[in-house]
């Protein structure tokens, strides 16, 4: 094989190679994911670059930042079908390519119905990108170490982003918050080729049908479904966490900027999980999510200001062990990729379900909200559990 031929190897022809183990190569695979929902971590300035810039109102924000989200699920819903037909290197390229376009656009464009549709095309090439990305990170020497890296990236970020929001919106003016995304984007794009050949030597002779039910296995159906729950509970929970805190004698102000600075409580979690990975194995899976979910019910007990701080730094310290752990569960079952992209889908589908059930139960009662998001996370510890015990299983017969 040719280093031309071998450049545009699809993703279904990708599997150990050169250098796959280092950790720079961990490093970059998290950048690149991080290139596409790197809005999320700064929505609060998107919010308010869009209100005050922009103006547009509160609802209109809304459904600008919404697009983007709406448009992620598409484009990981889209990669299950392409991420195996696809010359990944090229792919991820034109789809960061898209990226940096439509958030220059966004600077320039301020009609409302263009911003839309803008956004969604955003999302979609964004949802597509990371697809792509956890595609390869399943492929690494090590992937629960990949997706640690990637979630050390994602907390950290999200407390930039929380202090970007609330010491420089007043500074960010022409639409610079979007040109700071373009600028990811463009160094994105510029690491990509610094990544190694990911391929394996000769394509299958399988059936579709054969491949299909090779990787879409029960263990792997069971993992998709707690990655659901987990992430259902996790925003469920987050969406409304101020409102909570309200509720429990505290201000909103401080409460707003508690859960902005807990963020960076995942940071030590995410490399908690990467030690524990390297020592336990799979064994923490269930139980760090079980600890999660009683982690969410501490904010009950949040009613003096340093009660509710500790609290809310746990709950993002225990997700951020359990996270990246339920991610790279998937790649046991397919290291063609396919497994973590339905794991990823699963994770962007909990995320918009998760504040709308949410919604209805904090109707009800804060407590409410709390306990079942707790009683969520350890649903999915279980199924989990059940999960590795099933694969066990199959794989003792």
């Amino acid at each position: 094989m040719t280093e031309q031929s071998s450049a545009t190897a699809s993703l279904n022809a990708a599997s150990t190679t050169v250098r796959r183990g280092t950790f720079s190569v961990d490093i970059i695979l998290a950048l690149v994911a991080m290139a596409g929902p790197l809005y999320v971590d700064i929505m609060p300035a998107i919010i308010a670059t869009l209100r005050s810039e922009y103006c547009l109102r509160p609802d209109q924000a809304g459904f600008v930042a919404g697009a983007n989200g709406y448009g992620s699920m598409l484009g990981a819903l889209l990669a299950l079908f392409l991420v195996s037909r696809v010359p990944w290197r090229a792919f991820l390229i034109g789809l960061l390519a898209t990226l940096i376009v439509a958030d220059l656009a966004t600077m320039a464009v301020y009609d409302y119905y263009w911003m839309l549709s803008i956004r969604f095309i955003h999302g979609l090439a964004g949802g597509l990108l990371a697809s792509v990305a956890y595609a390869l990170m399943s492929r690494t020497a090590d992937t629960r170490r990949s997706f640690g890296v990637l979630f050390v990236f994602h907390f950290g970020f999200g407390g930039i982003g929380i202090a970007m929001s609330s010491f420089f919106a007043g500074k960010m003016h022409s639409g610079i918050v979007f040109g700071i995304l373009a600028a990811f984007g463009m160094i994105a794009a510029v690491i990509v080729p610094l990544l190694p050949q990911f391929r394996q030597p000769g394509p299958s002779s399988r059936s579709r049908s054969a491949a299909l039910t090779e990787w879409l296995t029960l263990p792997l159906i069971l993992k998709v479904c707690g990655i659901f729950l987990f992430q259902a509970a996790n925003l469920g929970l987050g969406a409304f966490m101020i409102g909570i805190a309200a509720d429990l004698g505290q201000s909103r102000a401080f409460a707003g900027l508690v859960v902005g600075l807990g963020l960076t409580a995942g940071i030590p979690g995410s490399l908690l999980m990467i030690l524990l990975s390297r020592k336990l194995g799979w064994r923490p899976v269930a139980p760090a999510l079980l600890i999660a979910g009683v982690a969410k019910t501490l904010v009950l007990v949040g009613t003096t200001p340093a009660a509710f701080a500790l609290s809310v730094s746990s709950i993002y310290f225990t997700m951020a062990v359990a996270l990246p752990y339920v991610l790279a569960a998937c790649a046991t079952d397919d290291k063609g990729g396919r497994g973590t992209v339905l794991g990823g889908l699963a994770s962007k589908l909990g995320l918009a379900c998760g504040p709308v059930a949410a919604g209805f139960l904090y109707a009800q009662g804060s407590s409410h909200l709390v306990v079942t998001a707790g009683l969520a996370s350890a649903m999915a510890a279980a199924v989990f559990a059940f999960s590795f015990r099933l694969a066990d299983t199959r794989g003792n017969n």
